[in-house]
């Protein structure tokens, strides 16, 4: 069960030369800083909605996780995207890739702090109307290590 209790929200601040936020780009960005900051894992993505064509073939659009793979997989989709509209990116341990993810559905506008029925979750990022991205956690020292990366402050969930 992923029981988030750290957040960071990536808005303009985090991304001083861009002129705006949830470029691909900049989550190419954020995926290689995680990448030396979290064990082996496999990405999993839904809810994607971009100013670029979506490959509908990998079923992102929809509310159902579905698999992309490891870090050069979603970097491969990030690159032919200019900008997110929306977009659930939730990065699970490698050796926990095996439950049952796709009878779960998530979205971009689930409450903040939300669990998931879901073991093995390191991180989840989520990309919003093109204004910020939030990405959530339940290591204090991941969440950490992310906020003096982008110099932003953290959010706690209130117990």
């Amino acid at each position: 069960m992923f029981e988030p209790k750290y957040l960071i929200r990536l808005d303009k601040r985090a991304f001083p030369t861009e002129q705006v936020v949830c470029l691909g780009s900049q989550l190419i960005s954020i995926i290689k800083n995680l990448s030396e900051l979290i064990e082996s894992h496999i990405w999993f993505c839904a809810d994607i909605d971009a100013i670029s064509p979506i490959p509908q073939k990998l079923g992102v659009d929809s509310f159902q996780l579905t698999k992309i793979g490891d870090d050069p997989s979603l970097v491969n989709l990030c690159e032919n995207i200019d900008q997110f509209l929306s977009g659930v990116f939730i990065a699970i341990r490698e050796k926990d890739q095996n439950l049952k993810y796709s009878d779960l559905c998530v979205g971009t506008e689930d409450d903040q702090f939300r669990s998931l029925d879901l073991d093995g979750v390191l991180i989840e990022i989520r990309a919003f109307d093109t204004s910020y991205f939030e990405i959530y956690s339940e290591n204090q020292e991941l969440i950490n290590k992310l906020a003096k990366i982008y110099s932003i402050k953290i959010e706690k969930l209130d117990s």
